[in-house]
């Protein structure tokens, strides 16, 4: 499964169409607001959320940013992660 990152999404398949996507925008030069996941009803029930969700994660880490998660499905996955909470805001 290749997962790209475009500088705004996290997403499998075509850029301008993708079969799934984790979105995100930066708020600062500290902070990223997640705010959309969305997996196409073909990869469905495959875990593909989760794996766009750790690519994300390790760019959060990786580039030692903050996360604003508007989006319901990055907010739960970072409330189950002790290491992860501490990079809500």
């Amino acid at each position: 499964m290749d997962i790209q990152n475009n500088g705004r999404q996290f997403y499998i398949g075509e850029e301008k169409d993708p079969k799934a996507l984790l979105a995100y925008e930066p708020i600062d030069e500290h902070t990223v607001r997640a705010y959309h996941t969305v997996t196409s009803k073909e990869l469905q029930g495959q875990g593909v959320a989760g794996k766009l969700y750790e690519a994300f994660i390790e760019y959060v880490k990786k580039e030692d940013l903050k996360v604003q998660a508007d989006c319901s499905y990055v907010r739960k996955k970072m409330e189950e992660s002790e290491e992860d909470k501490k990079y809500r805001v």
